[in-house]
């Protein structure tokens, strides 16, 4: 398994909008080869934090999908001013190595 993590941070009062951004996402990456799932966290102290959280069979398959048309179809989708307002704080990559 593998996973990335990116840290998210808007201004509290459009984290709404972000989260129903994702809740409206185009879902291209649903039918890829290797795509587990996708959730969104939002912090319980901060709510202008967020973190998406995308898990994947392996480290290949996350790769192909990020140097896709999908994927950059998925993020053309996003409304620009939302899009100027978020800022990446982090950005993780983790896979398995014990269960």
């Amino acid at each position: 398994m593998y996973v990335s993590l990116s840290r998210l941070r808007v201004p509290p009062d459009r984290a709404d909008e972000l989260v129903a951004a994702f809740r409206r996402r185009a879902r291209l990456v649903d039918e890829f080869e290797g795509f587990v799932d996708l959730q969104v966290w939002q912090s319980d102290r901060d709510p202008g934090e967020l973190v998406m959280v995308s898990r994947w069979t392996d480290r290949e398959f996350f790769k192909h999908y990020m140097k896709s048309r999908e994927h950059e179809v998925s993020h053309d989708r996003i409304d620009a001013d939302l899009d100027a307002a978020i800022k990446l704080e982090r950005l993780e990559h983790m896979h398995v190595v014990a269960e």
